[in-house]
């Protein structure tokens, strides 16, 4: 699943470990969890990049084991360092350490 993550990001609070994290955000339309998951990203300060969920990439992360939006996904390099569904701010914080 590393393939997922192409985009680099930048938090101004911490900018050492940000630079190396790239951060994906799969979304779909009108839905809270995604809003407060990429208003919780932008207010720290992480750049991400955001994906609609769409007929290509739904089944890849059903396969994968995710039943709800969004899906974040986080890499250092080509390492896969975390991933989550659903809107959690404790990840979203932990991101900073």
């Amino acid at each position: 699943m590393t393939n997922f993550m192409t985009m680099d990001t930048t938090a101004t609070t911490h900018p050492d470990h940000a630079r190396a994290l790239n951060v994906t955000v799969y979304t779909k339309d009108n839905c809270q969890q995604c809003a407060a998951t990429e208003r919780a990203l932008s207010r720290i300060g992480v750049d991400y990049r955001e994906i609609k969920i769409n007929e290509a990439n739904i089944s890849l992360l059903q396969e994968a084991g995710f039943t709800q939006a969004p899906v974040v996904m986080v890499s250092k390099g080509s390492e896969l360092q975390d991933f989550w569904s659903g809107y959690r701010p404790d990840k979203i914080q932990g991101l900073l350490q």
